[in-house]
């Protein structure tokens, strides 16, 4: 019914922000700023915000170009996420 779907959502909202968290977690490891991984990506700096903020959905495609520039791997960046 409508609680579980709401709890389905609850739950990839928080994946979501796991994700996002990470990818800021990375970029700072590296000394990077928000501006520094735009430019990396031929993103508007403004664009890149909206992505890393959640304000613009992340398709895979982006996902794996910021993996790519913060040179992690998918496999080592989702190794300690859960079902």
């Amino acid at each position: 019914g409508e609680k579980a779907k709401e709890k389905e959502i609850e739950k990839f909202e928080l994946k979501k922000q796991k994700v996002l968290k990470k990818i800021v977690a990375k970029r700072k490891e590296l000394g990077l700023t928000q501006w520094d991984l735009s430019e990396q990506l031929n993103l508007t700096y403004s664009g890149y915000f909206k992505v890393e903020t959640g304000k613009t959905k992340l398709d895979v495609y982006r996902l794996f170009e910021i993996l790519d520039t913060v040179k992690i791997t998918p496999k080592e960046f989702f190794e300690d996420f859960e079902q």
